[in-house]
């Protein structure tokens, strides 16, 4: 386990630490029907960060913490502007798994973190749909 790889756990650790928190902000912003997709969505990035927490301390690392607050990218003042946040925070999951990828010795590292990767585009993808953004899907996720 190389500390490459630990810096790389860390890196998506904190991606999820962020998305987590600015999923109250979208589960507050959105319209009613949305809110249990939020929900399921808030569910698996807290599920994934705990086995990633759990991934970081079986090399022998302390997991970093999460801050008290984030800053959002950009004011979040209706339905619209909720769900192009949750899109910005799952573009942000995906830098950090996809910088994961690039830093993983292990397999199982690779694996989970190209998993993690994949979920957050597709998550972003489904955002953008029902936000009316296009393209739907970045070209290359997590880059």
């Amino acid at each position: 386990m190389s500390p490459a790889e630990i810096e790389g756990l860390q890196a998506a650790l904190r991606s999820e630490h962020v998305a987590i928190w600015g999923y109250g902000i979208v589960g507050a912003s959105v319209v009613l029907e949305s809110r249990q997709a939020v929900r399921d969505v808030d569910a698996a990035h807290r599920s994934r960060r705990d086995e990633l927490a759990d991934l970081i301390r079986l090399r022998g690392a302390d997991p970093e913490p999460t801050e008290a607050s984030y800053e959002l990218p950009f004011p979040v003042a209706d339905p619209t502007s909720a769900l192009k946040l949750a899109a910005s925070l799952e573009a942000g999951v995906a830098s950090g798994y996809a910088f994961a990828v690039s830093r993983s010795d292990s397999q199982r590292a690779k694996a989970f973190s190209l998993t993690a990767l994949t979920d957050a585009a597709l998550h972003q993808t489904s955002w953008h749909q029902l936000s009316g953004v296009t393209p739907l899907s970045p070209e290359f996720p997590g880059l």
